[in-house]
């Protein structure tokens, strides 16, 4: 947002995409794979196999939050942008009536 003369200007496109991308990295990470369980005979290592095990369970947990978040912003995202939207067409209406509603100052 910026903008002269003391007057804000939002971008509502980019607001929109913001909200568009931060949907698809939300979907993103909710199809990310568990990794909990999967690769504990891999490592070959009993204590790193805990560790793995251990950091899987706690990515899991974050990126469920993670990923909760992030729709959120991207519905705060998209409800501003329309927010903001509709805040321009009704300005933009008022602005159309009033001009319409003035008398000419010739017709005296």
């Amino acid at each position: 947002m910026s903008g002269q003369d003391g007057h804000t200007r939002a971008d509502l496109d980019v607001i929109r995409e913001m909200g568009t991308g931060l949907s698809n990295v939300g979907k993103a990470f909710e199809g990310l794979e568990n990794l909990s369980g999967k690769y504990g005979e891999d490592f070959g290592h009993g204590g790193l196999a805990d560790k793995f095990e251990e950091f899987a369970e706690n990515w899991e947990i974050s990126r469920e939050k993670l990923a909760e978040e992030v729709k959120a912003l991207a519905k705060i995202a998209k409800g501003a942008a329309k927010a903001y939207e509709d805040i321009d067409h009704q300005l933009a209406e008022a602005i159309r009536g009033s001009k319409g509603s003035k008398k000419s100052p010739r017709g005296r």
